[in-house]
Parts: C-alpha cells; structure tokens; sequence
C-alpha cells in the first residue's frame, strides 16, 4: 500500500468547524494534541467548542478544561451560538473543570508536572475522548517551576496520546516569528489571523503545520456564524 493510501485509510476525528475537515484531508487523527493559536477575540475558544459539541454528537464524551477563565462565564458567551452547549453540559456529555481556581492562587505555585498531572487526573476520572485546554497563555508566570517547561510538557503529551484522546489545547499568538514548545511539540498546529483592509476586519485561518495528514497551508477566510466558525475554501483577500 502506498503511503498516500495509508493515509486516507486512516480513522479520522471531524472537528466540528465547517470547512477546517477539508483541507486537513478529512479531520484530525484520532489520539493526538492539535495547537489552535491566534490574538484575543479571533476565535480559539470557540473552535474548541465546536470540537467538542460535534464529539457529543456521535456520542463521545468531551472535557474542556479551564486553567484561567472561569468555566461559568465561558459557557454563558458560548450560548450566542447554536450549538445546544446546555443540553451537552446537563446530560454530562461535555464537563467543564475550572482548574484557574488553583492555578490562580496567590499562596501556592503548581509545578508543572502538578498542573499536568490535574488535567490527567480530570481526564481519567470519565470516559473522555476529546479535550480541550484552554489556554496555555503565560502560564509560565503562574507555575513555579518555568524553566521545566519542555519537558514537564512533553511527558503530558505523550500521556495523552496513550490514553488516546483527541486534544486541542489554545494559546494566544505573541509574534509571528515567535513560537513556543507548544509549537514544536504539538501534532497540528492551526493560527487564526486578523487584518485590517479598507476599515474592516479580515478574519483567516492557516494550517501551519499537521504532523501525517495532507493539507492545505493557505490562508483561508473564516466567519462567524450563528454555528459557529466556518471556514471557507477562498483566501480573504
């Protein structure tokens, strides 16, 4: 069999972001941990819902974890949408663990093998088959061990990967020509962009990196919906 055959013979997970399926060659692979970064607003938390409401569809049960806003306020914005989210949530198909509450602590600094270790913790106490952790922004400052970062993180990717859920995690975008462990270490990475052209705000979203999966990096024009994020198959210029 060849490699491309391979591939497209391969289980995929839908990302529940219409049109994103269709230039990562039909979803995300099943068990890996995908990086969705972009400036404020653009729309990371968002996608990360999307993800999980289409994984409550098919009947897998989904976790968001937040290490900094609280769980209450993200659901309240998430209603705007049409997504049922409340449904999902009362029926315990999408739990939210609201871990900003200890990392936020002024007392007392996790490690980051202690922060890592409670998202794990979170995960196995459910049958849980995606997750979304929300956001990796400056933790560095909220953590008492900064320089173990790498490592202490790429131990908790690798215990994903073996418990064989589908993860995004989100971050927001520092430079451009700036990336982090998360970068590097990630499967999949997927930046939201914004421009300003003509006095209005140009929304796009790039695939910069999909670690197995054939895919489009171009620029693609994103809006948001009443469902949502969509993502269209043109550039936005």
């Amino acid at each position: 069999m060849y490699v491309g055959e391979l591939l497209k013979s391969l289980d995929r997970v839908p990302s529940g972001v219409p049109g994103l399926d269709d230039i990562i060659g039909g979803g995300f692979l099943p068990g890996r941990v995908y990086l969705v970064t972009g400036p404020p607003g653009s729309g990371k938390t968002t996608i990360g819902i999307q993800f999980l409401v289409e994984g409550a569809k098919n009947g897998e049960k989904g976790a968001f974890i937040s290490l900094v806003e609280n769980p209450k306020i993200i659901i309240q914005d998430m209603l705007r949408y049409n997504f049922g989210l409340l449904g999902y949530v009362k029926s315990k198909m999408i739990t939210f663990h609201d871990l900003g509450s200890y990392l936020l602590r002024a007392e007392y600094k996790m490690s980051w093998t202690e922060l890592f270790n409670a998202i794990l913790k979170a995960i196995n106490e459910e049958e849980i088959k995606r997750v979304v952790i929300d956001s990796f922004t400056s933790l560095e400052h909220l953590v008492k061990d900064s320089e173990n970062k790498r490592w202490a993180l790429g131990r908790f990717i690798r215990a994903l990967q073996e418990l064989e859920v589908t993860t995004i995690i989100t971050a927001e975008m520092l430079q451009g020509d700036s990336y982090t462990d998360e970068h590097y270490l990630a499967d999949g990475v997927i930046v939201i962009h914004h421009f300003m052209r003509n006095y209005q705000m140009i929304r796009a979203l790039q695939v910069l990196k999909m670690r197995g999966v054939p895919h489009d990096s171009n620029l693609k024009r994103i809006h948001f919906t009443e469902d949502g994020i969509q993502v269209y198959p043109e550039a936005p210029f």
